[in-house]
């Protein structure tokens, strides 16, 4: 989830979404436009209990800079590895996690986890660094990334 927010009164779980707290960020700023979930949505869902934008607001741990070298892999399982991160993410992406350009959210790394599971049993990714946010952070680039990354 990138930086979306909602500011609907009548929600009963807005205290516990992260939604509405960006919400409250906005109005603090004096932001003149807020934004709303569209009632038809979460009448189509089944009430505000049933939310499909609804984002749990709780610390999640982000990585960055996934390990590119495994000496425990075989060429031939790297190779597919890599063939199914890209396709999965994308070539771009992918090169943007290796180097810490973007955060990895706990879902993305549950899915790259997945993928080493499927091709190399008892291999798992590693990551650099790992940080704590309530949503995840904007993607940096070039010397933004070095400083942030190298301390």
């Amino acid at each position: 989830m990138e930086h979306n927010s909602c500011y609907t009164p009548q929600c009963t779980r807005r205290e516990h979404c992260t939604l509405w707290h960006n919400a409250l960020v906005e109005v603090e700023h004096s932001n003149s436009l807020l934004s709303i979930t569209n009632p038809q949505i979460i009448d189509k869902a089944g009430g505000y209990d049933h939310c499909p934008n609804y984002y749990e607001h709780k610390l999640r741990r982000y990585a960055r800079e996934l390990v590119w070298s495994y000496d425990d892999l075989t060429l031939a399982q790297w190779r597919q590895i890599q063939t199914q991160l890209n396709r999965q993410f994308g070539y771009s992406e992918t090169k943007r996690m290796r180097h810490g350009y973007v955060a990895i959210s706990p879902e993305e790394q549950g899915v790259i986890a997945q993928i080493f599971t499927s091709i190399a049993p008892g291999s798992e990714p590693r990551y650099i660094t790992y940080e704590e946010h309530y949503t995840k952070p904007p993607r940096i680039e070039g010397r933004a990334a070095h400083k942030l990354l190298r301390g």
